[in-house]
């Protein structure tokens, strides 16, 4: 891709806009940067990157050689459309700069954990990027072997021509629909990536999913299937992983983490990384030794029998039911600021829920709807509240599950913010109950430490059952 001497605009200044001005810089181009938020337009200014910055309105219509959005930023809201060659996004950039395979993973829940584990299979010659936090753009020229490359509906969006070696799709769901404008033109955001694969590439297909298996592919396309319900190329088998062949990888008690969620993980990693060639014995030793990522169904501690798990990442009722369901008996914290979404998901698994502490601008909605399914309920007013009712809630064997199903803008800055006031909070409870027991018979441990009988028996059930 020759640029020397075109001029460039960025649109938006986050870590993709960033990316794009390191990866541009040494390329012989003029850049523009367009920022709405002064402060980081201001910060710009003082950089040597760019001849001129301004705001998206005073700067969109000028003559561009080509404009580089940042995936936060709507077609609708920039008034253009993916053009390529012209406007584009910062993943379609990385992509044309590229000269590495690049292994693509997709969807609405998973794809972090997913493109994480494909990483640690590929090794320390892949790179993992993209959604995941590192700009594709800004190591597009690396000497990666393969480029793991987490891909959001908003990247995907701007990447009009972006067609690599394989591209997973581990489930869909509603979300984003403020964004994208309806449900339609998110399917059509994520259905596109798989449009555009070329003959001789691979899609890896989440067989549970009727959405994600019913897409077209081209002709010429591989298509790979992976399943935890039924047969498919890589599923699970009482008990088992299993291969093409009917290959066994591992049983399900082997993983190092459980739970159904962790099982389709493990499986659509595993195909990826079997079509880039990975051995069976390293794909193994990495989902043993893998215990998961922070803010996804994490384990924080345990005090008198009682869990404590941050699944701050549960942003949609889909994604917070599925929380639910790798649990037996369950204290939610659930709330946040909605996305627009029913809430009904979680309510289909209320029978695993003893009590709700609803949180946030949409608890009232939250605590309407588990009431109406008998399910007791309790308004919290922040965090530190929430965390105290359902500890006084909860009993040995139960979980105090942080499963929002909705975002964190009303209270926090993101999902991990959130996250990580929860675990806080739940630190100084391990901090207290440690106290006790040097003084009485309180049994506590930190997420590092010994499970409890009751913890483990549980868990070594779900493992044994393949949830």
């Amino acid at each position: 891709m020759n640029l020397f001497g075109a001029r460039v605009l960025i649109v938006g200044m986050g870590v993709s806009g960033h990316g794009v001005a390191e990866a541009l810089r040494s390329c012989g181009v003029r850049l523009s940067l367009a920022e709405d938020v002064e402060e980081l337009r201001l910060e710009a200014i003082q950089s040597a990157y760019f001849e001129s910055t301004g705001t998206i309105a005073e700067l969109i219509d000028s003559p561009w050689d080509l404009v580089v959005v940042s995936p936060g930023i709507s077609p609708l809201r920039l008034g253009r459309e993916p053009q390529a060659g012209s406007v584009i996004g910062e993943l379609e950039l990385g992509w044309l700069l590229a000269d590495a395979p690049v292994s693509a993973i997709t969807g609405t829940n998973g794809k972090t954990t997913v493109a994480t584990l494909t990483s640690l299979m590929l090794g320390e010659t892949a790179v993992l990027c993209g959604n995941a936090g590192v700009s594709f753009a800004a190591v597009a020229q690396s000497s990666a072997s393969r480029y793991v490359v987490e891909a959001s509906s908003f990247q995907l969006t701007w990447a009009p021509t972006f067609s690599p070696a394989s591209a997973t799709w581990t489930n869909f769901t509603p979300d984003h629909l403020d964004w994208h404008g309806s449900l339609g033109e998110y399917r059509r955001a994520k259905a596109k990536l798989f449009a555009q694969l070329a003959p001789g590439s691979t899609a890896i297909l989440n067989a549970d999913d009727p959405v994600v298996l019913s897409t077209p592919l081209p002709e010429g396309v591989r298509r790979v299937t992976f399943s935890i319900e039924g047969e498919a190329d890589y599923m699970l088998r009482n008990g088992s992983l299993l291969g093409p062949c009917e290959v066994e990888l591992m049983p399900v008690a082997s993983l190092g983490r459980s739970g159904p969620i962790a099982v389709a993980n493990a499986l659509a990693a595993w195909a990826t990384a079997d079509v880039a060639g990975v051995e069976l014995d390293r794909v193994r030793a990495t989902l043993v030794e893998f215990t998961g990522l922070e803010h996804r169904q994490e384990q924080v501690g345990e005090i008198n029998g009682i869990v404590y798990v941050n699944d701050s990442k549960a942003t949609t009722p889909v994604a917070a039911a599925a929380g639910i369901m790798s649990f037996d008996h369950v204290i939610l914290i659930a709330g946040g600021r909605g996305k627009g979404l029913s809430f009904e998901p979680m309510a289909a698994v209320a029978n695993r829920v003893r009590c709700v502490v609803a949180i946030g601008e949409c608890g009232p909605e939250v605590a309407a709807l588990f009431r109406s399914h008998n399910v007791p309920v309790k308004l919290a007013n922040s965090m530190r509240e929430a965390v105290a009712l359902a500890s006084a809630e909860a009993r040995s064997g139960d979980v105090v599950l942080l499963g929002p199903g909705a975002a964190s803008f009303d209270w926090y800055r993101s999902y991990a913010h959130r996250g990580s006031d929860f675990k806080a909070l739940v630190r100084e409870r391990l901090a207290g109950a440690a106290h006790q027991t040097r003084e009485g018979s309180t049994d506590v441990s930190s997420a590092q430490d010994h499970e409890s009988d009751t913890g483990r028996e549980q868990r070594s059930r779900r493992r044994r059952e393949g949830q």
